[in-house]
């Protein structure tokens, strides 16, 4: 399967973390097990890659009065979602998934990330498998640990 993660973050902890490597101009690439991953800056988005296989958001939330340092912020399609509340029930790790459109609904909560909103509202549409996952800053090296273990479990 092949799986596609956009980091809005410096990928050099992913980059060691999932063994890839260098792929020409586009990114690193790389595979776990049987599933093929690429990985790309989040400002080099690639569509027509995203027909097939999973999409994998990393990056970083500012914190605030309901989130704490560290918390993993998540936001995916329900498959995807249920496999990482599954990972991180395994891991202990707290995870609030959050919605990017402000409701009247007040049990769900607002997360402002006006860069990826068009790219979730496509990925939604064209029903592909996706996963964001924002930690609260500051990403330190727990953080980082943290991601690269849950993107692995995914990928198993």
């Amino acid at each position: 399967m092949r799986n596609i993660i956009y980091s809005e973050v410096s990928p050099g902890f992913l980059i060691q973390g999932l063994g890839l490597h260098p792929d020409g101009e586009s990114g690193y690439a790389g595979k776990i097990g049987l599933n093929e991953i690429m990985l790309l800056a989040a400002d080099h988005r690639a569509p027509a890659m995203e027909t097939e296989g999973q999409v994998f958001e990393v990056g970083l939330a500012a914190g605030g009065n309901q989130f704490r340092a560290g918390d993993i912020l998540m936001l995916g399609s329900d498959e995807l979602l249920d496999r990482m509340f599954q990972a991180m029930d395994e891991m202990e790790q707290r995870g609030v998934v959050v919605s990017l459109s402000a409701s009247d609904d007040p049990t769900q909560i607002h997360l402002d990330k006006q860069a990826v909103s068009s790219y979730v509202r496509s990925w939604r549409e064209r029903k592909v498998p996706f996963i964001c996952l924002w930690v609260v800053e500051p990403l330190g090296a727990e953080a980082q640990a943290k991601l690269v273990t849950l993107v692995r479990r995914m990928m198993n």
